[in-house]
């Protein structure tokens, strides 16, 4: 791969989001949220690549991962109207459809291709499949693409809860009801050092509770320190129910947090 490669999927992206104008006012906002998503998922992965000390074509495969990863969500918006896999289709799925018949990655050679579209595809997996750990690239760019794309979208998501209730974006709540409890088996997989369930979230209590639960699923020390150094996990929690459930949750992550700073 090279840099007139990676200048090429650049302008392509580009052309392909702009196909999604729209007079809508929620189609557009989301568009460009998930386009400005894109640009800085892009920077936060050349970020970790080079923490990694990865050569020039690493990190431009590295970018592309990050540059197509959330692809399907401009045809899922505009079509469903939501974020929420569970009630439109597979948004990683969908990008790897779109990027096929479009032919975009034709003159890469067929490794590269498949580690860009595996990637894509395992990037919103609860975990990265078995079958990956059978090849060390693509288990390092899976986990390199997750951690990126978490990082701002905590980044994000912080941004909308300390900016007050009237400017908050119901798609990033996934449009589920404001109501104050907690999710049992949420708080279970919590304390179990697992990853939520989207099944089992069912407001928007559960929601932040979910993204808290990413962090069982960070792979770098980088991507600790960023999240530490932001206080996104520390934003969420205190947008939470001050109940013991919570407080317990919170010293749970705090405690997993800690063991991850050394």
């Amino acid at each position: 791969m090279h840099e007139e490669d990676l200048a090429f999927f650049r302008k392509w992206f580009l052309d392909y989001v702009g196909g999604f104008s729209s007079p809508d006012p929620l189609v557009r906002e989301n568009i460009e949220l998930k386009t400005e998503h894109t640009k800085r998922v892009c920077k936060n992965i050349l970020l970790l690549a080079k923490t990694g000390k990865l050569g020039e074509e690493e990190c431009q495969l590295a970018e592309t991962i990050a540059l197509f990863h959330d692809l399907g969500r401009f045809e899922q918006f505009t079509r469903y109207k939501t974020f929420k896999d569970s009630d439109s289709e597979n948004h990683a799925v969908l990008g790897v459809k779109i990027l096929k018949k479009a032919g975009v990655l034709s003159h890469l050679s067929e490794k590269e291709q498949d580690l860009i579209l595996k990637a894509v595809e395992y990037h919103n997996l609860v975990e990265i499949p078995e079958s990956a750990k059978n090849s060390p690239e693509l288990l390092f760019h899976s986990k390199l693409v997750r951690d990126a794309d978490k990082l701002d979208i905590l980044r994000l998501i912080c941004k909308d809860y300390e900016s007050g209730e009237k400017s908050r974006n119901p798609a990033l709540e996934l449009y589920l009801p404001d109501t104050p409890e907690c999710s049992g088996p949420v708080i279970e997989d919590i304390m179990n050092n697992k990853m939520a369930k989207i099944r089992d979230v069912l407001n928007q209590n559960d929601v932040k509770l979910l993204r808290l639960s990413w962090v069982f699923d960070i792979n770098f020390p980088e991507t600790f320190a960023l999240l530490r150094k932001h206080r996104y996990l520390e934003i969420i929690i205190s947008s939470l129910p001050g109940t013991e459930e919570v407080r317990r949750v919170r010293r749970h992550l705090e405690d997993y947090l800690e063991k991850h700073n050394k």
